[in-house]
């Protein structure tokens, strides 16, 4: 298998609780595991149901790979990590009924033999990069996209964006709604050297109508390695006015073909202002 890097930061940006949690996990020699939740009920709730759906699908992977495993299972294993994760809300809420109303997202790669598959329910995203070129895989579960479709438009009044943008209408909340898998049609993606993923939360979506591709492969491409990439991007996100945890896993199979010098650096933790 082609050897795979990553590397995540979370930051709680302008509020006082970091609600989404992120995790980088290698099961199998040859299989890993992507994933960024973002917690949302109350600043208790969102925090324990990001950090409980994590840690449940870490230990059903661990448990899941010690068996003998194709790549063409990996989407009935997306399958029970939902499963999973909507149990671990179930068992948190029946242990504390105050909880009730809490949830995240949960948006992941799994990758297995150089082939891979991404889930995702609610508005945290997953994008590709191949041959140079960032693509948004996932579709958000949002109000907001959903109005998009309908519309058939993407010119949308930036009020309207601001008001309605947070709203989202799937989540693991301990009921029964239905994730995304991709690809839709085929078992798996082909994983091959110099793919790259970006994973993120709404956080680091400043402008949700506006086109990130191009800014993210810049920064992946651009910058020197993945760590300098992430911090860059979320610093970045919060000096844009970003109000939200701000969170990202980036991750490269092989080796990324980079130009470095093309973008601006940010330090991390970002400072309170802009840099001038």
């Amino acid at each position: 298998m082609l050897p795979i890097s990553a590397h995540g930061t979370t930051y709680p940006g302008r509020r006082e609780v970091n609600q989404d949690d992120i995790l980088q996990f290698y099961p199998h020699p040859d299989a890993f595991f992507l994933a960024v939740a973002d917690g949302m009920g109350g600043t208790a709730g969102g925090q324990i149901a990001s950090q409980s759906v994590l840690k449940r699908v870490e230990a059903y992977l661990d448990e899941r790979f010690r068996y003998q495993t194709e790549p063409e299972e990996m989407k009935e294993i997306m399958t029970e990590i939902y499963q999973e994760s909507q149990e671990a809300i179930r068992t948190v809420i029946e242990r504390e009924p105050s909880l009730d109303g809490m949830g995240t997202t949960l948006t992941c790669v799994l990758g297995f033999k150089d082939r891979f598959v991404v889930g995702n329910m609610g508005d945290s995203r997953v994008y590709h990069l191949h041959s140079g070129v960032m693509r948004q895989v996932t579709t958000d579960h949002s109000y907001l996209e959903e109005f998009r479709k309908q519309a058939n438009t993407d010119d949308l009044d930036p009020k309207f964006v601001r008001q309605y943008g947070h709203i989202i209408n799937k989540t693991l909340d301990g009921g029964n709604d239905v994730p995304d898998f991709f690809p839709k049609e085929q078992p798996y993606y082909k994983l091959e050297n110099g793919d790259g993923f970006l994973l993120c939360s709404d956080g680091l979506i400043v402008d949700k109508m506006d086109d990130q591709e191009k800014l993210f492969a810049s920064y992946m491409v651009g910058t020197p390695d993945l760590r300098t990439a992430a911090e860059s991007l979320v610093s970045l996100a919060y000096h844009s006015g970003s109000s939200d945890n701000i969170s990202v896993v980036m991750a490269e199979a092989g080796s990324i073909t980079r130009n470095l010098g093309q973008v601006r650096t940010y330090a991390f933790p970002p400072a309170q202002e802009e840099p001038a």
